[in-house]
């Protein structure tokens, strides 16, 4: 059972749910707490938005899966999957995020105005095993959904039984190991 979505820029939910990439940087929206981004959850429905999307800021090969609209009605939202958050880095500096660049859907300038950004708060990598929907799950369109935000409690929770993972277990687990590799000075804050 989910009760909890996490927002991020539609592409990268489609890179996710087709199992393109496992990783996800955070580093929190103008409605955070303080601006902050903190993990909430470890368990959510995965919510494709087009707020912030810059196709500029998107690796080539990762442009073609952006689509300028969403299938949504005006008063139920469409979920595709949702992921489990398996594990957790918090990165402070370049030379702690640069490794990451091979597995990211986003180029070398995001990750560069990411890191710019507020700077004294550091940026989360965050590990996700997604599952797609065997069919699509359509939710009351809820008032957390808009504005700048990572994280919403949709005030109910939501069976997630029916789904295929993006990658097999074996393809998975090939992804975290190499991306832990990457990061042997960052002590992660979660861990399966």
């Amino acid at each position: 059972m989910v009760s909890w979505v996490l927002k991020e820029w539609q592409v990268a939910i489609a890179a996710l749910l087709q199992g393109d990439t496992i990783l996800l940087l955070r580093k929190g929206g103008i409605r955070e707490a303080k601006g902050q981004f903190s993990l909430v959850a470890r368990e959510v429905l995965l919510l494709p938005t087009l707020e912030h999307q810059k196709l500029d800021l998107l690796k080539d090969e990762f442009r073609s899966l952006a689509h300028s609209g969403q299938a949504d009605q005006p008063d139920q939202v469409q979920f595709e999957g949702w992921a489990a958050i398996t594990h957790a880095f918090l990165l402070k500096a370049e030379t702690e995020v640069a490794p990451l660049l091979p597995y990211l859907v986003w180029n070398e300038q995001f990750v560069a105005e990411r890191l710019a950004w507020q700077p004294d708060r550091p940026l989360y990598a965050l590990l996700l095993r997604a599952y797609r929907f065997q069919n699509s799950l359509m939710l009351p369109r809820h008032k957390g959904y808009s504005g700048c935000r990572s994280w919403v409690d949709i005030g109910q929770e939501v069976e997630v039984d029916s789904h295929t993972p993006a990658l097999p277990e074996a393809a998975y687990q090939e992804q975290v190991e190499a991306i832990v590799a990457s990061l042997p000075l960052v002590t992660p804050l979660l861990v399966e």
